[in-house]
């Protein structure tokens, strides 16, 4: 197998946001070219690899799904590094984080917050709702129309 050729453009600033254009997609994450090559294709241009952990600030559990389902070409991407070996590290996470989209930077979730948000927002309405109130009127007109409909 021949040697593949080297990118031989300006080297790509660590921490920079590019948009990327999708050259593979697999389970494991997606290649993107984020500076181009030669006009004439006598060389490749600059490519990395977003992995499927930094596709998004939720789990990924099927990338080539979940990059179809983005409808697009194109991915804006953060230079994270390099690797031991030399290769580019991309994430689109941290382009979605520094926009405040999605979660908390931990990655943990909070299970049970809907609970204790249920509980608060019950206690809230039982202070600040005032309580309904029926006329006997209101209340006989109801029990007549039940009445009604039973006797159907």
């Amino acid at each position: 197998r021949s040697a593949r050729a080297e990118y031989v453009g300006p080297e790509p600033e660590m921490g920079k946001v590019y948009s990327g254009k999708i050259t593979g997609i697999h389970d494991f994450g997606v290649f993107l070219e984020i500076l181009p090559g030669a006009e004439d294709g006598s060389t490749p241009g600059c490519e990395g690899l977003c992995h499927v952990s930094e596709l998004h600030v939720e789990r990924v559990r099927n990338c080539p799904g979940f990059v179809a389902s983005l409808n697009t070409e194109e991915l804006e991407v953060k230079v994270l590094g390099k690797t031991d070996k030399g290769k580019l590290q991309l994430s689109r996470k941290a382009v979605l984080e520094d926009r405040g989209v999605g979660g908390n930077k931990g990655g943990k979730r909070n299970y049970g917050q809907g609970k204790q948000n249920r509980k608060s927002a019950e206690q809230k309405s039982d202070v600040s709702a005032p309580k309904a109130e029926m006329s006997d009127e209101e209340v006989s007109a109801i029990a007549q129309a039940i009445q009604e409909v039973k006797d159907l």
